[in-house]
């Protein structure tokens, strides 16, 4: 087939954390197997992230806003300030995609995330598990107002992929009930490890530490979990989520630290670590529930949705969750030493088999 015939597709992940573009690369591959030319307009560590797990896919940089996340009353206020800012943001990229495409052909563009990247021209997608807002205290008030302005950015898109399932044992819980949309469809949960398949051997690490998430919070969680760590007999590798510095090693005492590593890789080294610790994004918990492993959750503080995703991890016994004001040397020496749950094992569906 000539490319100038060929289905295209234009792809762009939300550039807050890794989670948005992590998600979307077993929808690329997918994409891919079905004939398309895969596009990705994403910023420089994102870009990095997919190509090195898609190979075969053309990177172009593309405006990419990201939400800085402090610590305490900084973080409501910050988090306030990206959803006042969040209109503006979408007229912006919905313009900025408008030139990009000029002189460009796509069959398809997806979205994971971004409300304003949709073409009237062009059948546009949206990959989302947030058909729901959760405010921060004391902003409840919003939560209806917040609701209606999601699905009204929602119901002009042609499609919304909603990866979870569509019954009662929905991992979003709430997040993702259906909200009155005529333009949803849902695809079921969907992982960075689809398709791999990991033999559990005798624990390579006694604990792997993810990190993941917008920045200073990022940085902050790593350097916690080094002080409560590298005072403890334990084999550890912490995982710094950097995909600009792909199996990029360095060991200091019992503390190996990576910049990133490849999905194989990575799915090998969580199967195969006694512990798991990590934030309690999405992503994240799509990943390890496709791997039927247990983990620690601890939520980004300032991120209610993070809360709430940790809180229903908890309520339905699939993994540990603590809030990181609560958690001292003390409290992760205990939480190593108990039997961490294990979340029920469902059968990966096959993603996006209905596209043509």
């Amino acid at each position: 087939m000539e490319p100038e015939t060929q289905k295209r597709v234009l792809l762009s992940p939300l550039a807050w954390g890794l989670g948005h573009a992590t998600r979307i690369i077993p929808v690329i591959h997918e994409l891919s197997h079905k004939g398309y030319l895969i596009t990705v307009a994403t910023n420089n560590e994102l870009g990095a992230l997919i190509k090195n797990n898609c190979p075969y896919s053309e990177i172009i940089n593309f405006y990419s806003p990201k939400m800085k996340l402090g610590t305490g009353r900084a973080s409501v206020l910050n988090l306030l300030s990206f959803l006042v800012k969040l209109p503006f943001v979408t007229i912006i990229e919905h313009f900025k995609l408008k030139r990009l495409l000029k002189g460009k052909s796509f069959t398809l563009i997806v979205s994971d995330n971004r409300y304003g990247f949709r073409s009237s021209k062009t059948k546009s997608v949206i990959i989302t598990h947030q058909l729901r807002v959760i405010p921060p205290k004391p902003f409840g008030f919003l939560k209806h107002l917040g609701e209606n302005v999601i699905r009204h950015l929602l119901s002009r898109f042609d499609e919304v992929w909603v990866p979870d399932f569509n019954n009662t044992t929905r991992i979003a819980g709430m997040l993702s009930e259906p909200n009155g949309l005529t333009n949803l469809r849902y695809i079921g949960p969907i992982s960075r490890f689809n398709g791999i398949t990991v033999k559990q051997l005798n624990p390579q690490w006694d604990v792997m530490v993810i990190a993941s998430g917008p920045e200073p919070q990022k940085t902050e969680f790593i350097n916690f979990l080094i002080f409560c760590l590298s005072e403890l007999n334990f084999k550890t590798l912490i995982l710094k989520g950097n995909p600009l510095k792909i199996n990029s090693w360095e060991t200091i005492g019992n503390l190996t630290f990576a910049g990133s590593l490849g999905n194989d890789e990575m799915a090998m080294a969580i199967k195969n670590s006694k512990y798991v610790i990590s934030r309690s994004g999405y992503s994240t918990i799509m990943d390890l529930v496709y791997l039927n492993k247990g983990a620690i959750l601890i939520p980004t503080p300032g991120q209610t949705e993070q809360k709430y995703l940790a809180h229903r991890m908890n309520e339905l016994g699939w993994f540990k969750t603590v809030n990181q004001k609560e958690l001292s040397k003390e409290l992760l020496l205990a939480l190593l030493d108990q039997t961490i749950p294990t979340p029920p094992h469902f059968t990966p569906n096959k993603v996006l088999a209905f596209i043509e």
